[in-house]
């Protein structure tokens, strides 16, 4: 699912210490730690950069640190982990409220050498150095990273940081839940107006607006304005169109749950047998590409090409895609205790229908994620 990037940048920001406390990023710290002695590896360095105005992925940063922004977090067997900001010293404040890391400098514009002085601070004067997120740097920015820390081997943990975050504990599944009861709410907020005699367009404000007034940090809306196409608010498209199908992603605490809606309801939902498809082959180790096969097979042939151009889900959590897609032709396999969204618009059939469901992955089936609502 493709969705235009929001207008308002940030909305509720406040680490919410009921949820993800201190002791977790303990937990966390110490996972990664025994990987990277495994690894032969004496420290990790995670980066999060993006080149002025463009977006960057945070997850891994954020899995650690708390922090859902750009920077550079610096990890050792021994001392304690360091934040670096990309900017100046103005915003140090601030990142300070959203991370338990008490460590938090400013880049003074040279950002990877404040890294090498806090390596050589702690002894490590060269030795081997696993790197997260250099993939996503520029040429430039990857260049003076390497030549900064030339005295090191650094080695692409990318991979081993994935996995470890892949199986989601158990204060990711309530910061989840709390996500999903966010964009619940907005949808059911929206339903209602649009029944009360609102338009496709009032609706999906409505739905923006509850999810933003849940604490939602990031929102994502997308609506049907004028047939089974979904769109963002653009303004243009005026008028009340059924049925209404709806989108809703937003983000809590870093962590994302989306909801899909079908108003008002049909009277037999192909959508939702599709997904419930994929829910009774989803397991760990089953492929994305056998799951995407079941929701197909429920589909009539005319609503195949609108379910696959809008996806039929991914596997998500402090990235809205955490990187397996649900799809025909792919072959990875689902890792156990992921989270995976399922999705299903089916539409050119005669009654479009829009539904979805999000699970964790287990052994033998999949369990379905509750709503939760932040204390």
């Amino acid at each position: 699912m493709i969705s235009m990037e929001p207008v308002l940048k940030r909305g509720y920001t406040a680490w919410d210490e009921h949820v993800l406390p201190l002791d977790e990023y303990a937990e966390r710290i110490g996972t990664v730690r025994a990987a990277l002695s495994e690894s032969g590896l004496d420290g990790l360095v995670v980066i999060n950069y993006s080149l002025l105005g463009a977006m960057f992925e945070y997850a891994d940063l954020a899995w650690l640190a708390g922090l859902q922004s750009g920077g550079a977090l610096l990890l050792t067997h021994e001392s304690d982990p360091m934040l670096v900001s990309f900017g100046g010293g103005r915003e140090l404040s601030f990142m300070r409220t959203q991370t338990w890391i008490g460590h938090v400098a400013a880049g003074r514009g040279d950002p990877f050498g404040v890294l090498r002085d806090r390596l050589l601070a702690a002894g490590i004067s060269t030795g081997a150095i696993g790197s997260v997120g250099t993939g996503g740097m520029s040429a430039n920015a990857a260049a003076r990273l390497a030549d900064t820390l030339s005295a090191y081997e650094l080695r692409p943990f990318d991979a081993e940081l994935r996995a470890l975050r892949a199986r989601k504990r158990p204060r990711e599944l309530l910061a989840v839940g709390i996500a999903k009861g966010i964009v619940d709410d907005a949808v059911a907020s929206a339903e209602r107006a649009f029944a009360d005699g609102a338009d496709n367009a009032a609706a999906m404000l409505e739905a923006e607006r509850v999810a933003r007034a849940g604490k939602a940090r990031d929102v994502r809306v997308l609506a049907s304005m004028n047939g089974a196409d979904l769109r963002p608010f653009e303004g243009r498209l005026a008028g009340r169109h059924e049925p209404l199908l709806l989108w809703v992603a937003a983000q809590y605490q870093g962590y994302w749950a989306e909801a899909a809606s079908t108003w008002p309801r049909p009277g037999s939902s192909v959508a939702r047998e599709s997904v419930e498809a994929m829910r009774s082959v989803l397991r760990t180790g089953a492929s994305a590409g056998d799951v995407a096969a079941a929701a197909v097979a429920m589909l009539p042939d005319a609503a195949v090409d609108t379910a696959l151009d809008y996806g039929l889900g991914y596997t998500t959590g402090l990235a809205l895609n955490e990187g397996i897609r649900i799809r025909p032709d792919s072959d990875f396999r689902l890792p156990g205790g992921a989270l995976v969204t399922l999705r299903t618009l089916a539409a050119g059939h005669g009654e479009p229908s829009f539904a979805n469901a999000l699970f964790q992955v287990e052994d033998d089936e999949a369990h379905a994620i509750d709503a939760q609502r932040p204390a």
